[in-house]
């Protein structure tokens, strides 16, 4: 309970827990705080033990790691979680959240980094790539600690894209901050909050922006436009209610979802944790443009919106392409492959890595082949088939031959994509 309910150890001293416990079970002895502090402790050394064993065995590792300061304490923390597949499955653990108490220098955060690494026993060469938000200190930090392994996360780009383009587009910062006004109201207003939910049926309610996610604003003013006539109506039996918005400024927002909604999909896409993400990355700026690109509107808002979007997805992810594990993982999907590469020189270096890791992954079975079939020969003194094995062993060896592995790369590269 402490640990989900994220309460403290001295909860045991409070009164009331106290009294609620000897109401339920007056025969239990309740701990103090320093046996529970003891408990915690025990038990966390037993369970990280057990994902310490775990991770030994796990080949390839993914990072993900994140900075943040809270503005109340002016405290700084630094998270690292692992991720990783067994069989088709997929995990995710925090290995800890440690406290800085230094400048965020990049040399600074790769030390933590190894620290971290160091504390569960994860080997450098087990990490595969490691995740951020892309800030230049932590790009270093990750090359520092790792090498060249940084990749940039698409869900804080996508963020990025969608907030600095309502950003920088006046009109329409003006026009959600008209909406924010009566959602705040209807939030603030009890009158107003039960005669909205006596109105809808369903107990739709209106919904708030949320500084730090962009796609809050797009679902308030989806939200919003759906509900505009049950609150149209709210409003005008209150004075002290905000204005409503025109017609005009609501048919404004309305060509304005039309813009964000490729971005809000796009969000949900790489938002899952279930599964892998990163071979839709590529594809999805691809789709993202080309949803975009087409739509033609009289709306003058709407229009500076979408060329700002256009503008903001190529600065940030204009060579996205270049990110060689991205483009890897894109070629190896089955679904996507060579499709969506608008860079010939990326998709040609991305099939051009793949082929370097064929050979080598190629190369280490046939030495392990080789180990293993002098052990049989050892242990064998006289066998009729000697010669046969040696055959074959020597054909499957010609098979990994560096024009084989194109063949069947090409092989695979031709046949079309599956659905």
């Amino acid at each position: 309970m402490v640990c989900k309910d994220n309460q403290p150890f001295t909860i045991v001293e409070n009164e009331g827990f106290r009294n609620f416990l000897k109401a339920i079970e007056p025969r239990y002895k309740l701990p103090n705080k320093t046996t529970l502090t003891r408990w915690v402790d025990d038990k966390y050394a037993a369970l990280s033990g057990i994902i310490r064993e775990k991770l030994s065995g796990i080949e390839n590792l993914t990072l993900t790691t994140d900075m943040w300061s809270e503005s109340m304490s002016m405290r700084s923390f630094l998270g690292v979680t692992a991720h990783f597949g067994v069989g088709s499955e997929l995990f995710s653990i925090t290995l800890g959240v440690s406290q800085s108490n230094e400048r965020h220098t990049s040399q600074h955060i790769a030390e933590m980094l190894l620290n971290t690494c160091d504390e569960w026993s994860i080997d450098k060469d087990q990490i595969s790539a490691v995740v951020t938000d892309n800030a230049p200190n932590m790009v270093k930090a990750v090359e520092l600690a790792f090498g060249k392994k940084h990749i940039p996360c698409f869900a804080h780009i996508l963020n990025l894209v969608a907030q600095n383009s309502i950003e920088q587009c006046k009109p329409l910062r003006e026009l959600i901050s008209k909406v924010k006004d009566v959602v705040t109201w209807f939030k603030q207003s009890n009158i107003a909050s039960n005669e909205l939910r006596k109105s809808t049926s369903d107990e739709t309610k209106l919904i708030q922006q949320v500084p730090t996610r962009w796609n809050s604003t797009y679902y308030m003013i989806e939200r919003f436009i759906e509900l505009r006539e049950i609150v149209n109506n709210i409003i005008i039996r209150h004075k002290n209610a905000p204005a409503m918005l025109h017609a005009s400024e609501l048919a404004h927002l309305s060509s304005v979802l039309q813009v964000l909604r490729p971005i809000e999909a796009a969000t949900k896409e790489v938002s899952g944790d279930k599964y892998c993400t990163s071979s839709k990355v590529i594809p999805l700026i691809h789709c993202l443009v080309l949803k975009i690109k087409p739509l033609s509107f009289d709306d003058s808002i709407a229009k500076e919106l979408q060329s700002l979007v256009l503008k903001e997805i190529q600065k940030r992810m204009g060579v996205i392409e270049n990110v060689t594990p991205l483009a890897i993982a894109t070629v190896l999907d089955p679904r996507f492959k060579k499709m969506h590469f608008t860079d010939p020189l990326a998709c040609s270096a991305a099939v051009g890595k793949i082929k370097d890791l064929m050979k080598a992954a190629a190369h280490n079975t046939t030495k392990d082949s080789e180990s293993s079939e002098l052990s049989d020969k050892n242990e064998d003194n006289y066998s009729l088939w000697e010669d046969h094995h040696k055959l074959v062993h020597k054909s499957w060896k010609l098979s990994k031959a560096d024009d084989t592995i194109s063949d069947e790369l090409a092989i695979y590269l031709r046949c079309p994509p599956t659905l």
